[in-house]
């Protein structure tokens, strides 16, 4: 066993709690990189009047509650379907060389306060989601899971 004074002590608390601030400082700014890839689609303080979905499915919302028509979905999954769409980000991408558009959704938003409907093209594919913004001219990278959030299968006709 190696015997240390109390100023070696001293040092080796001092240095492993550098290298505990060091080790935090490095994961965090490793973190905040990979949140900031990630952007949200819709502004902070967008609130969705409405939602149409392939021109078949319209969501309205009714104070603060939602109807969809025709009643494909009500309730609670319903409310955290149109919680998935006022928290959607995605990590911004390059158009891509090619696109599924077969199996695309279009998607047409009111948003209050805003002149224009906010259009959105959904291309699920096997491993993720890509999103075009038309508004922006912008695609992004979603998680594929998040497809059926946003679009849960009983809503699409």
């Amino acid at each position: 066993m190696i015997k240390l004074s109390r100023s070696g002590w001293n040092n080796v608390i001092i240095f492993s709690v550098m290298g505990f601030i060091l080790l935090i400082n490095l994961t965090q700014g490793n973190f905040d990189s990979m949140q900031t890839k990630r952007q949200a689609l819709l502004d902070e303080h967008a609130v969705i009047l409405s939602l149409t979905i392939n021109q078949q499915t319209n969501i309205e919302r009714i104070g603060k509650t939602w109807r969809a028509l025709p009643s494909v979905i009500q309730g609670q999954p319903l409310r955290a379907m149109m919680q998935s769409w006022q928290q959607i980000a995605g990590e911004p991408i390059d158009e891509p060389a090619q696109l599924q558009k077969e199996q695309m959704v279009v998607v047409s938003m009111v948003l209050a306060g805003y002149e224009q409907d906010e259009y959105l093209l959904l291309f699920p594919e096997e491993d993720q989601l890509l999103i075009y913004k038309q508004s922006q001219q912008q695609y992004y990278r979603l998680d594929q899971q998040l497809f059926s959030q946003l679009i849960p299968p009983q809503v699409i006709l």
